[in-house]
């Protein structure tokens, strides 16, 4: 996991959430976001809101303009690397770009998840090991886990846009492109050799 994209997705909000996960045996394992994701902290020592503008090199004029807090993390969140009832995820590669935000859908119990692709850009340098499981809430709120092989290395929760407006805008590009499937074929590109210079050069 690249730290440093953590810091830069939550330096852009301008929001800084440490959680602290308690294990059975008093442990303490921290875990770092800005509140649609959160990533864990090995191999740092624990943090409090102090030290963790001295370690990020937050500056005090920067934190003025910045939020920073520390909570346990919530008990309906499960960031061990394992859960009975995860269901594994298809990724499917399709992605939508929607007011100048990727975003993945995902199948879900609970119908599609949308999340934002730029939250597993800290998992880039193991990305072809990431797969994406579904986990829920006791309430039933389905969240995403990032698993590298057997351990959990993010937790990415739904970002919510799904509204009237962004459903009719889906639809009617799916009615296009229907069109465009359906309709008669049409004449293939001009095909050119590179080496020639411009097709319509004489």
């Amino acid at each position: 996991m690249k730290l440093k994209k953590v810091t830069s997705l939550c330096g852009k909000s301008k929001c800084y959430r440490l959680f602290d996960k308690i294990d059975s045996t008093g442990e303490i394992t921290q875990w770092l976001g800005d509140g649609y994701a959160i990533y864990p902290l090995n191999g740092l020592p624990i943090l409090d809101e102090e030290s963790l503008c001295a370690v990020f090199d937050i500056s005090e004029k920067q934190r003025e303009n910045i939020s920073v807090r520390r909570a346990a993390m919530p008990e309906s969140v499960n960031t061990d690397d394992t859960d009975p009832a995860e269901r594994v995820l298809k990724d499917d590669d399709f992605s939508i770009i929607y007011g100048g935000t990727e975003l993945q859908p995902l199948k879900t119990r609970n119908g599609i998840m949308l999340i934002q692709r730029k939250y597993l850009a800290p998992l880039e340098d193991v990305l072809d090991m990431v797969q994406l499981y579904e986990r829920v809430t006791p309430d039933g709120q389905s969240y995403i886990a990032a698993k590298t092989g057997l351990l959990i290395a993010a937790v990415i929760f739904p970002y919510n846009v799904v509204n009237e407006k962004f459903v009719t805008r889906l639809e009617e590009i799916a009615r296009e492109c229907r069109r465009v499937l359906d309709a008669p074929p049409r004449v293939r590109p001009l095909e050119r050799d590179d080496t020639q210079g411009n097709l319509f050069e004489s």
